[in-house]
């Protein structure tokens, strides 16, 4: 089996793959460790269990993470994570497995998932867009995932949206991450005068359930939301021109409160010549496999 990890920036999921399918899964915390040596210790650590568990030969490593360049197997100074320099996580995970380890960019993962098992299957331009503790892009164009020199191209959400606005844990200030990721919706809700406590879950679920209840603060931050992420959509499908978009994460589990009013805004600043030609969808697999089964797929697994 294909060992498929997924480092988020509050959660590190691990799964075993085989066929296209995750067998067996787990989690640990990405925070809370001494270094990245202790952190690769502990995925190295609840990986041996499931191996152990299943009785299982490990094949192979499959990586996705923010800031992952995969030419080279380094997490490359990842703002939402905790280390701020170079962490060659694919040898160090290769050194305590004992098996080959492929890195590569979380979003771009997340796009191959989607396109080999979910809703991208069978569109050979693809744009799957990861809406969680941030907002990162992957793209398929041409049957072939974009990388880019760095081997980390499709950093959607880390493209300007507004000049000289939120600052943002990259350095600038205005990226599309800073408006439509966790972080990003809890202060639009405080921003329009919502009620502080309703934040104090993490999460965008308070403020969903706040918004169902009829707490206009709520109701307008999703739709200023969708507003903001309908634009940010429509100018990276002016660059790669999807047939479709795929969206995953947390903030998808919003249903209806995202996706009515993106989908009605994203036909408004569309550019023309793609009306009708592009759509969005959630994510076609199931708690999000898309992330391990696409991590999965960077560590050799697929269709053959």
């Amino acid at each position: 089996m294909i060992l498929a990890i997924d480092i988020g920036g509050t959660t590190t999921k691990l799964g075993l793959v085989e066929n296209g399918q995750v067998v067996v899964r787990d989690r640990i915390n990405t925070n809370g460790h001494a270094d990245e040596h202790a952190f690769a210790d502990a995925i190295a650590e609840h990986a041996r269990k499931l191996i152990t568990a299943t009785g299982t030969k490990l094949t192979s490593i499959g990586i996705g993470a923010p800031n992952a360049n995969q030419h080279t197997g380094i997490i490359e100074m990842a703002p939402n994570l905790p280390w701020k320099h170079d962490v060659p996580l694919a040898n160090m995970m290769a050194t305590r497995m004992g098996a080959t380890a492929v890195l590569g960019n979380d979003a771009n993962a997340a796009a191959l998932g989607e396109w080999r098992y979910g809703a991208g299957k069978g569109y050979n331009d693809l744009m799957v867009v990861t809406l969680g503790t941030g907002v990162g892009g992957g793209f398929i164009v041409n049957g072939k995932l974009v990388l880019g020199s760095a081997g980390n191209a499709g950093e959607l959400g880390h493209t300007t949206l507004v000049m000289d606005g939120r600052p943002c844990t990259c350095g600038r200030a205005g990226c599309l991450e800073t408006y439509v990721s966790i972080r990003g919706i809890r202060q639009t809700y405080l921003d329009l005068g919502g009620d502080s406590d309703i934040i104090r879950t993490e999460g965008v679920k308070p403020i969903a359930d706040a918004a169902l209840a009829g707490d206009r603060a709520a109701q307008f931050t999703f739709q200023w939301t969708a507003d903001w992420l309908a634009v940010g959509l429509a100018n990276a499908v002016a660059i790669t021109g999807p047939g479709r978009i795929v969206l995953f994460g947390g903030i998808v589990r919003s249903g209806r409160l995202l996706m009515d009013p993106l989908q009605a805004r994203f036909k408004k600043v569309l550019l023309n010549i793609y009306q009708g030609r592009v759509d969005i969808v959630s994510s076609g697999l199931p708690e999000d496999d898309s992330a391990l089964l696409g991590a999965a797929a960077l560590g050799g697994t697929g269709d053959h």
